[in-house]
């Protein structure tokens, strides 16, 4: 989702959040102006540059045939890495680090960064760091395509599951169940700002502006590809480098090419 500041934004004359991208990319170049910038997205969150390829049909990586390929050099992926490089260039995000160096939430409460995309904990730091921004905060999901449809996002989370040496499987297998249940899922949303584990409890954090906001885009989540072998992609991480590459200059076809057949060598172990 978006976390943007509804003050930068009225005095940007924008009275509503974007539905497209196409309209997140005006609203931006708005807000960038006057010392603000229009976003802070920082060169390699690749979590981001991932939804932004699913939305133009592209894909991280794709099977074929029983053999995983990157799949960043395809049409649809390069229209994705555009989009992200047309929007990091509203604001002064460093190109060749992510989202935590330095830590997003810090940047955006030094007070002059309207939008980032976070998830609905970091709101809570935000307003720590800079208790003026106490109900300034507003929240939408991130943009698709189309109007009346959030985008495409990564989701990401924590695995439950009982070892197979559990001294008490059975109560292990219960704690769990319940967890995973609508009413412990339900308060886990509310109380820690998560988004629930089901699209039909959406409704249940509909109060919760944040998390209404994230669970409305994560309607439209995706994960990592489906491959055991991902892992070793992510230690090495050929596609923050490419969007380094691409953000300092490259050429999108010749560095997604480049970045491609890295992972596919990381999945084949080529």
């Amino acid at each position: 989702m978006v976390i943007h500041r509804k003050d930068l934004f009225r005095k940007a004359g924008v009275t509503a959040p974007p539905r497209t991208q196409e309209e997140w990319l005006t609203v931006t170049e708005k807000l960038n102006s006057g010392g603000n910038q229009g976003i802070y997205l920082a060169g390699q969150d690749w979590y981001t540059l991932a939804g932004f390829i699913w939305e133009a049909g592209g894909e991280l990586a794709e099977e074929r045939g029983g053999v995983w390929r990157g799949t960043l050099d395809s049409a649809e992926a390069l229209r994705g890495m555009d989009f992200y490089r047309r929007l990091q260039a509203l604001g002064e995000g460093p190109a060749d680090t992510d989202e935590e160096h330095p830590p997003q939430a810090e940047v955006f409460a030094e007070g002059s960064v309207a939008q980032i995309v976070a998830v609905p904990g970091l709101a809570r730091v935000i307003v720590q760091q800079n208790p003026e921004l106490e109900g300034e905060l507003g929240y939408f999901p991130v943009p698709g395509r189309t109007a009346g449809r959030p985008g495409a996002v990564f989701t990401g989370g924590s695995d439950l599951v009982v070892p197979a040496a559990a001294g008490e499987p059975d109560g292990a297998i219960e704690v769990v169940t319940a967890l995973a249940g609508k009413k412990w899922n339900t308060e886990l949303a509310r109380t820690m700002n998560y988004v629930p584990n089901k699209t039909t409890l959406a409704a249940a954090v509909a109060g919760e502006e944040a998390v209404a906001a994230m669970a409305a885009g994560a309607a439209r989540g995706r994960a990592t590809p489906i491959t055991p072998d991902w892992g070793v992609v992510e230690a090495d991480n050929p596609i923050k480098e490419y969007m380094t590459a691409v953000l300092t200059g490259g050429d999108p076809a010749m560095e997604a090419e480049r970045a491609s057949r890295r992972i596919t060598a990381a999945l084949t172990g080529d």
